[in-house]
């Protein structure tokens, strides 16, 4: 993570149910510093780290099939990361996998990229910019982080282009830095457009996301084909190993008030209180939802992805009902689709604002200097 990095959610939207945030934090719009705060508080709060085993090097997670029976236990091959020549096995009722998806960087093949003779790193290797002091700087891929990531370069570069193929930019985001089209090749000297126009940079930041990766897992287990990863269903649950569980699979959503959502089904899925579809009915049931995605458009590796208007929302409803416990209260939708207007029509002071939750379905909003209120469009 990058030094200044400001969480782009504020914090209602980045807690557990029932557990919230310090008082003692005004802000809505954490650091880094702070939310993993959070993540300690939670875990001395409720006395579980002496159950978190540290240092711990995943190798291999593999099914055991039980002879006549339908369930499996799970082989987990496991190495302490200080003595990494030294192999342990454990065996599982179930895995939880919750190793994140935003570490395995993805950086394109881009023509002529070996030929340059700048600075090039991608945005998970990015942490402040006076790295790029008085240089000129492509970046390249312009959502959340790309658009950080520009704007805080700019305030150290000679000149920064953001390159993408976003149709809906914010229009608020900082004339001084250049929009132009996703390069297609590079020199030895910068990147080359489409229109084979080429832009002369010292440096190139790839803000190109990541990519899904289980090196702990074999292909015959899963797959992962232009990041749709099967057999799954609704996005968590291994549909022929059912005790094999995802936490790290949606992107672009509210992760933690979902993470419980998601931790309160695989307890009923594991203790037999929640009884899942027939494998068929599973398949068909995943296999309906990727279509649908393309039919709205959505590209195939978008089969994951949940931050387009209500769809997070409408999965949440899916697992409640599937769980048999009430969904995340309409609050939080509401703050979400407030915040996004915001940031779009906002960009540059928008993690100035503070929100406070009044009720289930209401919150309000305070000016940044906090010296008076409005109520929101949530509270009318």
């Amino acid at each position: 993570m990058y030094d200044k990095l400001k969480m782009n959610i504020p914090k209602d939207l980045k807690e557990f149910p029932g557990f919230p945030h310090s008082k003692e934090l005004k802000r809505s719009y954490l650091t880094r510093q702070e939310s993993l705060q959070y993540l300690n508080d939670f875990i001395d709060h409720f006395n579980i780290r002496k159950n978190i085993k540290v240092h711990t090097y995943v190798r291999d997670v593999s099914p055991i099939k039980i002879p006549g029976s339908k369930t499996v236990k799970w082989n987990v091959v496991i190495s302490d990361t200080r003595k990494l020549d030294e192999v342990q096995t454990e065996i599982f009722d179930s895995v939880i996998v919750c190793s994140g998806h935003d570490w395995n960087e993805y950086i394109p093949n881009i023509q002529g990229m070996g030929e340059f003779k700048g600075k090039i790193i991608h945005s998970r290797d990015y942490r402040h910019a006076e790295l790029f002091e008085g240089l000129n700087v492509a970046v390249l891929g312009a959502h959340y982080t790309g658009e950080d990531v520009s704007m805080q370069i700019a305030k150290q570069a000679k000149k920064v282009y953001v390159c993408h193929s976003r149709t809906n930019f914010p229009p608020s985001f900082p004339k001084d830095i250049e929009q132009l089209p996703s390069f297609t090749s590079m020199t030895k000297d910068g990147i080359v457009l489409p229109d084979g126009r080429e832009v002369k940079v010292d440096a190139v930041v790839f803000c190109t996301g990541y990519r899904y990766s289980f090196p702990f897992l074999k292909n015959d287990v899963i797959q992962i084909n232009d990041e749709r990863i099967t057999p799954i269903y609704k996005h968590m649950i291994h549909i022929k190993y059912p005790s094999l569980i995802f936490f790290n699979i949606p992107r672009q959503w509210t992760y933690f008030p979902h993470f419980n959502e998601f931790a309160k089904l695989a307890v009923r899925i594991l203790d037999g209180r929640t009884k899942l579809p027939t494998e068929e009915e599973m398949m068909k049931d995943s296999e309906d939802d990727f279509q649908s995605r393309l039919k709205e458009g959505l590209i195939p590796r978008y089969a994951h992805y949940m931050g387009d208007i209500d769809r997070q929302w409408r999965y949440n409803e899916e697992l409640a009902k599937l769980g048999g416990f009430p969904p995340l209260p309409p609050v939080l939708e509401k703050l979400w689709d407030d915040i996004m207007d915001e940031r779009y029509m906002n960009i540059t002071h928008n993690t100035e604002f503070n929100y406070e939750v009044t009720g289930h379905d209401s919150y309000r909003i305070l000016n940044p200097e906090g010296s008076k209120t409005r109520l929101s469009k949530a509270s009318g």
